[in-house]
C-alpha cells in the first residue's frame, strides 16, 4: 500500500503563523502521514530554542528588517 505523505510549508517567523504549521503536522503524523515541513528563510525563527522573541503582528512580517525604522502609520498604508 503506498504511503500517505503531506508536506507543510512554514513561511513567516510569527506566532500567529507559526502555530499552524506544527498543528498540522503533528495532526497528520497522528493519522499515519509521513510528514516534512520546508522552513523558508523568514519561518527558520520558529526553530531557535528561546521562542520569546517570537509575537503576533498585525504588520506584514516582522522577520523581515527594514533598513530603516518607518512610523507604524506608514506601514499601514497600502502601496
Amino acid at each position: 500500500m503506498d504511503e500517505k505523505k503531506l508536506a507543510i510549508i512554514a513561511t513567516k517567523g510569527t506566532l500567529d503563523w507559526g502555530y499552524p504549521p506544527f498543528i498540522l503536522a503533528s495532526t497528520a503524523a497522528a493519522l499515519g502521514y509521513s510528514v516534512e515541513i520546508f522552513f523558508t528563510f523568514y519561518g527558520l525563527q520558529l526553530l531557535k530554542k528561546n521562542l520569546s522573541h517570537l509575537r503576533v503582528s498585525p504588520l506584514g512580517n516582522p522577520a523581515m528588517p527594514m533598513p530603516v525604522p518607518m512610523p507604524t502609520l506608514m506601514m499601514v498604508l497600502p502601496g
